[in-house]
């Protein structure tokens, strides 16, 4: 099957961030950068030259959303699960860098849509925000993700912590 050429569309509004939009995919890949807020286009752009739909969102920092990585909603990501199943996709993998990782892995775990996820450099566990939420307020710490309104529980910093060194290694 010979390859067709994407149509690259800029979004805004619910699904914000720009989407390759293949004619024959049947695959669409939504890709999340981390928490350096890059709209990550040029890897979405070779799941795209590779024949799927792909959409490089922008998660938080942009218009409208929150500037930090605080309480994002878990909704945001399944929004791009509809944009791209809109399209005509029937299989949606989630591949996820650092943050974006964290963010992938929480949306398959409550979005049955999702049918894969990369996670490239994940977490194990959620960790508390990096950044202000849409109030513009960092700390006290707060949960990086919600849903349903609801902060989602996370593993707190110790601000007090301060490193100790065996070895030449944080111990």
């Amino acid at each position: 099957m010979e390859a067709q050429a994407a149509i690259e569309e800029n979004l805004s509004g619910a699904v914000a961030g720009t989407l390759f939009r293949c004619p024959q995919a049947t695959t669409g890949v939504v890709v999340l950068g981390g928490s350096s807020a890059r709209v990550d286009v040029g890897r979405a752009r070779l799941f795209a030259n590779e024949g799927s739909s792909a959409l490089a969102l922008q998660w938080f920092g942009g218009e409208g959303q929150p500037p930090g990585i605080c309480e994002i909603p878990l909704e945001t990501f399944f929004a791009a699960t509809d944009c791209l199943l809109e399209t005509g996709c029937h299989r949606i993998v989630y591949v996820g860098t650092s943050k974006g990782a964290e963010a992938s892995l929480l949306a398959a775990v409550h979005d049955p849509r999702i049918d894969a996820v990369v996670a490239i450099s994940p977490s194990s566990v959620i960790w508390g925000n990096i950044g202000a939420g849409r109030d513009g307020v960092s700390w006290p710490e707060r949960s990086s993700w919600s849903l349903d309104g609801i902060p989602l529980p996370f593993v707190p910093t110790d601000p007090n912590w301060t490193p100790e060194y065996v070895d030449g290694l944080v111990s």
